[in-house]
């Protein structure tokens, strides 16, 4: 039985980083410098806590790029030069934010070869894909070192040392790039909702979570406590509050806030001047609700419409999503056949 089983679920929502500060808190030296090495069980080590994450949120983002340029191409041909300026203002965005955000964190400068400007669609998507890929780079060679480093200073003694690089490695270096991604991915549904509508945004949801199919493959195949647990560590990635329980048929698992939607609500993303658009009206894409974000839009399509259609039944079954407070429940039921109703 792994390390990740024997624990209580009370515990399932800890982060290998705050197991490390516990155990410097506790003076227990050397059960954090094993965790910072060998992993907690989920997280592979201190260097490849959020390796995974980053990658994986890159991996998203660049099919997201590959359907814009098709969305646009198929949907725009009327009307182009409207919908490829905003793209191409979108995207400019988010290459300099990112590239200030790299820069701050680790007075790294990366050079992001430029389009030819004036529409040049294509050229911008290639432009951000190739930013993408050299920041991914760039953070598993800094997180390795910020890990070393640690390590360095555990084996010194220096616990405050120690507890300030774990800081500086998650809270300063990691969760903004994180969320700066997730609030990418929030403008490219934003983008697609108002330029083309919700049917297109629905079409957009529905072919990403096809190019992803693998990996819910790769879930359908756990059995339930093994998902529920794979699903606590994907969300507590996110760097939000997990909290489990469980009963004979299902585990609940509320994020408390979710750690990607809900904190980007609670940070503003749905108002003033550059506000992110709500889904309106009840359907698959508000999970059922009369209005849902739009970043939360993805989640009832690629965790329920998707599974439904591949395996004839949702994967996440969600319950009054995206609530203001930035809370949200979803359930994995045990058994095929009692899985909830489906979003409609």
């Amino acid at each position: 039985m792994s390390r990740e089983a024997e624990r209580p679920l009370a515990e399932w929502g800890r982060r290998l980083s705050d197991r490390i500060r516990a155990a410097l808190d506790a003076g227990d030296l050397d059960g954090a410098r094993r965790l910072a090495l060998e992993g907690d069980g989920q997280a592979r080590s201190l260097e490849k806590e959020y390796a995974l994450m980053y990658k994986g949120l890159g991996i998203t983002i660049r099919i997201l790029l590959d359907l814009l340029g098709e969305t646009v191409a198929r949907r725009a041909a009327s009307d182009r030069e409207p919908a490829g300026e905003a793209l191409e203002k979108l995207l400019r965005r988010f290459t300099d934010e990112m590239r200030a955000l790299l820069q701050r964190a680790w007075g790294a400068s990366v050079e992001v070869p430029g389009s030819s400007g004036g529409g040049d669609i294509r050229g911008e998507l290639a432009s951000t894909a190739h930013l993408l890929t050299e920041a991914e780079g760039l953070f598993a060679r800094e997180q390795a070192l910020r890990a070393q480093e640690v390590v360095s200073a555990i084996d010194a003694g220096e616990i405050q040392r120690a507890r300030a690089l774990i800081d500086r490695k998650e809270r300063d270096e990691y969760v903004p790039l994180h969320d700066r991604l997730i609030r990418f991915m929030a403008e490219v549904f934003g983008y697609v909702l108002t330029q083309f509508g919700p049917e297109e945004l629905y079409r957009f949801h529905r072919a990403t979570a096809e190019r992803q199919r693998q990996g819910f493959e790769q879930w359908e195949r756990l059995p339930a406590a093994e998902f529920a647990r794979a699903t606590v560590f994907l969300l507590k990635q996110h760097m939000g509050g997990v909290e489990v329980t469980e009963d004979g048929e299902k585990f609940t698992i509320v994020g408390t806030p979710c750690g990607s939607g809900g904190r980007l609500r609670l940070a503003g993303a749905y108002s003033g001047p550059e506000a992110l658009p709500f889904v309106e009206g009840r359907g698959p894409l508000t999970a059922g609700q009369e209005r849902l974000p739009v970043y939360c839009s993805h989640c009832p399509i690629w965790n329920d419409v998707a599974p439904r259609e591949w395996f004839g039944r949702p994967q996440w079954v969600l319950e009054n999503p995206s609530r203001p407070d930035g809370s949200c429940t979803l359930h994995i039921y045990k058994r095929r056949d009692a899985a909830g109703p489906a979003a409609r």
